[in-house]
């Protein structure tokens, strides 16, 4: 997705580092037992072989008692997610992969192969994980990836990531697609030379962002999103949002989308009408002791995502309801 000459300027080796962490779980004070990391497996069948933990290193496989189900093993060594393969799976799936690449593939294109011969593994028991967050989600194919990049950002424009800390730009990412390769990126930019381009600020983000968008301009192109907010408040809503909480974040500008594309307008409609449902299924609960309306409202909450776009160009996914399933804990 990146064009040969890719230009990657204006991090510092904090900005980079902020820009990463930004999309991490926080570690919670008040709960220093909540799970963390996550752990890779590869057994035989009958044992563990390797142990990997994502945080902590590799664990002694003579540990970990097998075969189990993935969940108790969570419990026990208290990780957030599981990926445990069969010894084997690995060269199987570069053997798959191999195969079906072509000479002349873009990245894009070898990702989404790459993807499809791992979901293969997973329907055959090859590769398992826990918790299955992407359960029903299918590979998309590169016309509908195409058509979701067409209608967030088109050729010759960037988009843009701004986290503030305190009213101060904390990290950014802006990202500009190309016009000799409209499938491609040629600028992956941070936030230094913004910064200075900014000048002096009041030290608010939902008045200040209309600076940093006029220094993006001025140095990338023209902006097709933007999406401003406080740090705190940006992992908060990736990590652990309920339904509703992007919809009210907006309304109540803790998050300034700024320029927002129409595509954006129906998932965060769609956010909006379940948090509603949620809430009026817990005022149910405290009106309906027979139960009759709980579950019609439950069934209202789900069916919303399902809800077909209002006309314009669409993504052909909810890529809030992606970021929930991604990125929660």
């Amino acid at each position: 997705m990146l064009t040969p000459d890719v230009r990657f300027e204006g991090f510092s080796p904090t900005d980079w580092s902020r820009l990463l962490s930004s999309f991490r779980v926080a570690p919670d004070p008040e709960d220093p037992e909540r799970p963390r990391g996550g752990l890779v497996l590869v057994h035989d069948g009958g044992r563990v072989r390797k142990a990997l933990h994502t945080r902590d290193g590799r664990l002694d496989p003579h540990t970990i008692a097998w075969p189990r189900d993935l969940a108790d093993v969570g419990a026990e060594q208290n990780v957030r997610f599981i990926w445990a393969m069969h010894s084997g799976a690995l060269e199987e799936l570069m053997e798959r992969f191999g195969a079906r690449v072509r000479r002349g593939d873009d990245v894009l294109t070898q990702a989404l192969l790459l993807f499809g011969a791992f979901r293969e593994l997973i329907d055959e028991g090859a590769i398992t994980s826990w918790p299955r967050k992407l359960k029903g989600v299918p590979i998309p194919t590169r016309a509908v990836v195409d058509r979701a990049i067409d209608a967030v950002v088109q050729p010759g424009r960037t988009m843009l990531l701004a986290l503030y800390e305190e009213g101060e730009l904390w990290t950014a990412l802006v990202v500009r697609r190309a016009v000799a390769h409209p499938a491609r990126f040629d600028v992956i930019a941070g936030p230094m030379a913004l910064r200075r381009e900014m000048g002096f600020t009041s030290g608010d983000f939902r008045r200040d962002y209309r600076h940093l968008v006029s220094a993006v301009e001025a140095f990338y192109g023209p902006v097709s999103i933007g999406l401003h907010a406080e740090v705190a408040t940006f992992r908060a809503l990736i990590t652990a949002a309920e339904a509703g909480d992007w919809a009210r974040a907006v309304a109540l500008r803790d998050v300034v989308l700024a320029p927002m594309p129409l595509v954006l307008g129906v998932p965060l409609g769609v956010d909006a009408g379940r948090g509603a449902a949620m809430l009026a299924a817990r005022a149910a609960r405290q009106i309906d002791p027979l139960g009759i309306v709980q579950p019609m409202l439950r069934l209202m909450g789900r069916a919303l995502p399902e809800l077909p776009p209002i006309g314009g160009a669409s993504p052909g996914f909810n890529p809030l309801e992606l970021l929930r399933r991604l990125l929660g804990r």
